[in-house]
């Protein structure tokens, strides 16, 4: 953990992140002072995500033809050069041409859906394995820790200043994370075999999952649980708020800031029993998913503000837990470029999953109640417990990871 790349990608990606949420407060504050509008407003998530999930899906057309850090540093790099000509076109033009800013998003959008998986994969690459689970933990830290001061500092800075000079601000740290990453000695080979086909290419991080149990088990058991993880957006949280606590809206933004620190802390936790959590992987993916179907049962029923200040800080510590083990369970089961692609697949499935289950648990807190949701998210986390004990042959780690690794070295790139 204490190699120069390493520490190279880590101050990367942390200008990236930090960037990335100022990025969003300028570009909600510059679409509602162009158009007045909230349908724009609401068109800012729903482009993110399509472009997102459309350039998950054409990654590995990318990834079979590039060396990984190459794509990173190329698309950050492209990152802040969109970023510059926004800046120019906001300051050419103060009016409308909101269409424009939004073609701008959506460039934007469909790099961050290429970059994001060939970051994750290049861990393995600068990390020993030995050293993994505490890497994937001390880069969890990192970005939660920005994620929490990150948005604060933003409207800060938007009240403050404006958009334009929020946007500026952003093209800055990119460049930054852009000279980091650059930085990075990648001892990948640069003689790859010859690239896949097209279709070959792109189906092939899907044909990685079906092969490899321990990795299709693990995306298996996320999508249930994502299916449930939405109950902590803003819109059901609000109501939470308003229904159970029955207190003013500040609550919210109470309840949001004890979740995130609860993550934080458990990431500590994780890096400082890294050894342990290894050592018994299966029993802690059981175990943590057990304590969040608990947690968010007690959470949803309670109606006292301090006990769900606290409820909301331990729901971090199995989440946090279940996403360093899963991290460090792909990394060991699947060679780099598969691994990228893996990873692509995993982000294009999550974010359709997201975005379905963000409509379907605001149906059901409409026609039911908040409780109702608290209960139906509790029970879909349950099931993913009861799939992973029938599945636990393949949450071994250890175990697995010679015929597992075997396995994807068989598989293109």
């Amino acid at each position: 953990m204490k190699n120069t790349s390493f520490r190279c990608l880590w101050i990367g990606q942390a200008f990236a992140n930090l960037g990335d949420i100022f990025y969003v407060v300028g570009l909600i504050s510059l679409l509602y002072n162009l158009t007045g509008s909230a349908l724009y407003l609401s068109l800012l998530p729903f482009i993110t995500t399509i472009f997102r999930f459309i350039s998950s899906l054409l990654a590995p057309l990318v990834i079979d033809r590039f060396p990984l850090k190459r794509i990173i540093v190329q698309s950050q790099w492209w990152k802040t050069v969109l970023l510059v000509c926004l800046g120019i076109f906001i300051i050419s033009f103060d009016h409308g041409f909101s269409v424009a800013v939004i073609f701008f998003i959506a460039l934007i959008s469909f790099l961050d859906g290429v970059a994001a998986p060939v970051s994750a994969a290049l861990v393995p690459q600068l990390v020993p394995k030995e050293e993994r689970m505490k890497a994937n933990g001390f880069l969890n830290v990192i970005t939660q820790t920005i994620f929490v001061a990150g948005w604060p500092l933003g409207s800060v800075l938007l009240i403050s200043t404006n958009s334009s000079f929020i946007i500026w601000l952003t093209v800055m740290l990119y460049a930054v994370s852009t000279i980091y990453t650059g930085r990075i000695k990648d001892p990948e080979q640069t003689t790859a075999p010859v690239a896949p086909s097209n279709w070959g290419s792109i189906k092939s991080g899907w044909v990685a999952i079906r092969q490899i149990p321990t990795i299709r088990t693990l995306i298996s058991i996320d999508f249930i649980t994502t299916l449930a993880s939405s109950v902590w957006v803003a819109a059901v949280i609000y109501l939470y708020v308003e229904q159970n606590l029955k207190l003013g809206e500040e609550w919210w933004g109470y309840i949001n800031t004890s979740y995130f620190v609860g993550m934080i802390l458990s990431g500590l936790i994780v890096i400082r029993f890294a050894k342990l959590l290894e050592k018994y992987i299966g029993f802690f993916i059981t175990l943590g998913l057990f304590l969040s179907s608990l947690l968010i049962l007690l959470f949803g029923t309670t109606s006292i503000p301090t006990l769900a200040l606290l409820l909301a800080c331990l729901y971090g510590l199995p989440e946090q837990i279940r996403e360093v083990i899963y991290t460090k369970l792909f990394q060991d089961h699947a060679t780099e470029k598969t691994l990228a692609k893996i990873y692509a697949v995993w982000g294009a499935v999550i974010n359709l999953t997201f975005a379905g289950s963000v409509l379907l648990l605001g149906f059901i807190t409409e026609t039911y109640s908040v409780k109702t949701t608290f209960q139906f998210s509790s029970t879909l986390i349950f099931l993913a417990f009861l799939y992973a004990i029938f599945k636990r042959n393949d949450l071994q780690g250890k175990q697995c990871d010679q015929s597992l690794s075997n396995q994807s070295s068989n598989l293109p790139g």
